[in-house]
């Protein structure tokens, strides 16, 4: 694998009236087929002694000259565009190494920042002994650049990005890390995996995830689930495996219409909105022994029986009805809940924002003053059939996101 070097160099000797002659012993012993000089105007001219006592040939070497050894961020663009130029002609980052010896601190800062941000293999210090002598430190970059993938993997969880966290966290390499941030991705990945489950209605799921966490409570803490929560989602669990809706359902619902929102996806809230409504109302008809899979005429008073009874097919003879006859129903029946969406004249105009979306019957991409009023409108209903709802939704919302 052919390697390049990158080299800063100052204009003063570091109190080491052998620093030029230092780096170029290193440049033979590390035997690089590219060395690049990061260097000022002023001390360009020991970066080419430097390539002379080397006895590198034309061509094997090149210059960045700095506008200025003392600005981060003019020094981090350079290199940077210097990594990635040597990345266009074919050097692989981590066959890309830096050598910050010489130069300003500010020099060395930047350098090495830019590498770690490429991926680049090494970083390289030449050390002075006492005793006369120099060593060469080497730091291997992939065990920060493992760190800051950890790092990078919270913001991932904390934006919902719960696939590419579990990936990036899947690629890092433990070995590289402390015990405690090897605790830290087991953990992470584990909470992205029971997120993303959660974030898809597997309750079952979520719980075999979170059951495989580190023992550690205090590990992660923003994101861990609280037992409380761990009993409402096995209460879910149980629901879905009973083919059975409750309070927590609509719950679970909303707030997951809620995350589609902040994420901009207004089409997908508003469909989880709609099929929450649906729930509800289906719910509600449940208690008064209406079955809306297959509605028995016979629950439906007289001088109303003949528009449903047109609704049944004419395949199975099963009379099935959907979110608009449902609580026209439960209107009909003079429930609470049909009582509360027949007053609110809006709601039935909003409705038709679902039908007329790209995901269900129309062309029309939803935006976020619809997906807000039918939310509200949504949230009022459910509030007001379920007391508690609110504080219900407060408790089942991904911890970091109730604020």
């Amino acid at each position: 694998m052919p390697k390049a070097l990158i080299v800063t160099v100052g204009t003063t000797p570091d109190g080491r009236s052998d620093i030029l002659n230092v780096l170029a012993e290193d440049i033979q012993a590390y035997s690089p087929e590219l060395v690049v000089f990061v260097a000022s105007k002023e001390s360009q001219s020991h970066a080419q002694k430097i390539a002379d006592t080397a006895k590198l040939a034309a061509g094997t070497y090149e210059f960045v000259v700095l506008a200025s050894s003392h600005s981060f961020d003019v020094i981090f663009a350079e290199t940077n565009n210097a990594i990635r130029r040597l990345i266009e002609r074919g050097f692989s980052a981590d066959s890309i190494s830096v050598n910050y010896t010489s130069g300003t601190k500010v020099m060395g800062s930047a350098a090495v920042l830019a590498a770690l941000f490429h991926q680049c293999g090494q970083a390289r210090y030449i050390y002075h002994e006492t005793a006369g002598r120099n060593m060469t430190i080497t730091t291997q970059l992939e065990g920060v650049s493992a760190f800051r993938e950890l790092s990078f993997s919270r913001r991932l969880i904390e934006e919902m990005r719960f696939q590419s966290a579990h990936d990036l966290l899947s690629r890092i390499d433990g070995s590289l890390l402390s015990e405690h941030d090897q605790k830290a991705v087991q953990c992470l990945n584990g909470l992205a995996k029971a997120y993303s489950h959660w974030d898809n209605f597997r309750y079952a799921e979520v719980l075999e995830a979170l059951n495989q966490l580190p023992g550690d409570d205090g590990l992660e803490s923003r994101f861990r689930i609280g037992k409380d929560v761990i009993e409402k989602l096995s209460m879910l669990a149980a629901d879905c495996a009973q083919n059975r809706i409750s309070e927590l359902t609509f719950a679970d619902m909303m707030n997951n219409a809620i995350r589609r929102k902040r994420e901009g996806s207004f089409d997908d809230a508003v469909a989880r909105i709609y099929r929450a409504l649906e729930m509800i109302a289906q719910w509600v008809l449940k208690r008064a022994d209406v079955d809306t899979d297959d509605v028995d005429t016979r629950r439906v008073p007289p001088r109303d029986r003949v528009s449903f009874e047109a609704m049944r097919s004419v395949d199975d003879g099963k009379l099935r009805i959907g979110l608009r006859k449902s609580f026209e129903l439960l209107t009909i029946l003079r429930t609470p809940l049909g009582l509360r969406f027949e007053e609110h004249e809006e709601l039935s105009h909003m409705l038709s924002y679902r039908r007329n979306s790209i995901l269900a019957h129309g062309t029309t991409a939803m935006n976020g003053e619809e997906c807000d009023n039918l939310l509200a409108a949504a949230k009022h209903l459910f509030s007001a059939e379920i007391p508690n709802f609110e504080e219900l939704c407060h408790s089942l919302q991904f911890p970091w996101l109730r604020a």
